[in-house]
Formats: C-alpha cells, sequence, structure tokens
C-alpha cells in the first residue's frame, strides 16, 4: 500500500502539461469546410443551367436553320421538277425533228443517186 500512495503522491506533485505545440490553424470549423464544398457545388450547378441554356438556343437555332433549308429544298426541287419537264419536252421537240432531217437526208440521197445515175447515162 505503501507504494500504491508514493505513486499517486508523485502524480500529484507533477506540475500541469505544457500549452500544445502552435499548428498553422488553430481550429477550423466544420462550416467553414462545408462552405467551400458547398459553393462548389453552387458553381457547377450554375454552369450546368448556364451550359443547359446555352444547349437549348443552340438547338433552336438548329432547329430554325433546319426548317429554313428544308423550305428551300423543296422550291428548288419545284424549279428543277419544272426544269425537268421543260427540257424532256424540248429533247422530245429536238429528237422528232432529227428523225424528220434523217427522213430528209435518205430521201435526197437517193434523189442524188438517182440524179447520178441519170447524168452517168447522158
Amino acid at each position: 500500500i505503501t507504494a500504491l500512495v508514493q505513486v499517486s503522491a508523485k502524480a500529484l506533485r507533477r506540475d500541469a502539461p505544457p500549452p500544445p505545440p502552435e499548428t498553422w490553424d488553430a481550429y477550423a470549423k466544420k462550416s467553414e469546410e462545408s462552405t467551400g464544398v458547398i459553393a462548389m457545388i453552387d458553381l457547377l450547378i450554375k454552369d450546368l443551367e448556364k451550359e443547359l441554356t446555352e444547349a437549348e438556343t443552340e438547338e433552336k437555332e438548329a432547329q430554325a436553320d433546319y426548317e429554313v433549308m428544308m423550305r428551300e429544298s423543296a422550291d428548288k426541287r419545284t424549279v428543277d421538277t419544272a426544269a425537268l419537264t421543260e427540257k424532256s419536252a424540248t429533247k422530245a421537240d429536238v429528237g422528232a425533228e432529227l428523225e424528220g432531217h434523217k427522213e430528209h437526208l435518205a430521201s435526197a440521197g437517193k434523189e442524188l443517186m438517182a440524179t447520178m445515175k441519170y447524168i452517168s447515162s447522158l
């Protein structure tokens, strides 16, 4: 028992422990850390909303451009169809005219041969 009393008395005689060593931040509240994280998340949300708005605007502009292009294409097809019909009619007329010229050439050739035969017989 005397040993316990000595240990106990020795523990009581000790001075108070020295103060803890200084660090760069004595104490940081958790709210300060979470505020930074929340601010980062808010920034990400704002960036995402901005990108979504830009994407929607680009989509609307692209849709409008597409509709204009489709209207112009339809108008061009109408004009091209009319031109094709006109050219087909012209081609048919020229073809008929060519056949007439071929027949005239054949008859003129026969007439020439007959004339040459008559001249050679003289």
